[in-house]
């Protein structure tokens, strides 16, 4: 297995990335991550930030079945910064228009320069002016604090992006328990897919739950996974599994053959 700890804040896609190759070594990095065949979690620590084609390269998505990320609560994750984002999403122009919706001074001002002509308007949309001006370093201020919102791993785990938050003190027990579930797990379903060409990564598993939940295990519980996963005669459930695939594929076989060579067949096997 491999744990990767990433705080890395990405790179651009510019010509100066290009002509130092980073571009290239960070695909030659998804091409690594895409055939590895044992497990690999990716980790976001205390303060960390994974940020934009950093986040890009290790994604899950690239190989599902053997990636999983975690983050720590006080770790950060997105495309963009926060600043950034807010720069894209929520400029002065749109900021400028919720304090015309929201303050009441400038409501006032508003109401007053509506009804107001020559000098006394002029001078109404100068203060007008300066009352934007002294909020706006404000109304920025809450904005990046509301996108910071969206990078936190509450957010990342509702999105899906992580598997789970895991705090730092506690990152050690967890990882011990986790990798050594998946190592047995992974090799538990390998074993399975051997035995039955028909299986996929997500049938073998839904296999191995079904089987650990009629245990009476929990599931969702690493520890108690790995215990039973190590109890387990790997080799006669899958004996189980491949006595199952060879009988559907026999029978698949028989109701292709014209029905006085199947009679025929069946004789010649029982006799």
């Amino acid at each position: 297995p491999v744990i990767v700890f990433a705080n890395w804040r990405g790179f651009s896609g510019g010509t100066r990335d290009m002509y130092s190759a980073i571009l290239k070594y960070g695909a030659q990095i998804v091409d690594a991550l895409v055939e590895y065949e044992h497990p690999i979690f990716i980790y976001i620590p205390p303060n960390g930030e994974l940020r934009g084609g950093a986040w890009v390269v290790i994604d899950p998505q690239i190989n599902p079945d053997k990636m999983e990320m975690y983050a720590d609560p006080e770790s950060r994750g997105g495309i963009l910064e926060p600043p950034g984002i807010v720069e894209v999403k929520y400029r002065a122009a749109q900021q400028i228009e919720a304090m015309h919706r929201h303050d009441q001074r400038i409501q006032e001002f508003d109401a007053k320069i509506a009804e107001a002509e020559g000098a006394d308007k002029k001078s109404l949309e100068q203060e007008l002016k300066a009352r934007e001006r002294n909020l706006l370093p404000l109304y920025t201020s809450v904005a990046v604090s509301f996108a910071d919102l969206h990078d936190r791993t509450g957010r990342m785990k509702a999105k899906g992006v992580i598997r789970d938050d895991v705090e730092w003190k506690s990152s050690r027990r967890f990882f011990f328990w986790r990798v050594k579930r998946r190592v047995l797990q992974d090799f538990f379903i390998k074993t399975l897919r051997n035995a039955d060409k028909r299986m996929d990564f997500a049938a073998a598993l839904a296999q191995v739950k079904e089987w650990a939940e009629k245990g009476g295990v929990a599931f969702n519980d690493d520890e108690k996974m790995a215990v039973w996963l190590e109890a387990q005669d790997m080799s006669q459930r899958a004996d189980g599994c491949k006595t199952a695939f060879l009988r559907a594929h026999i029978e698949a076989m028989l109701k292709e053959l014209p029905e006085d060579e199947r009679r025929s067949l069946l004789s010649a096997l029982s006799s």
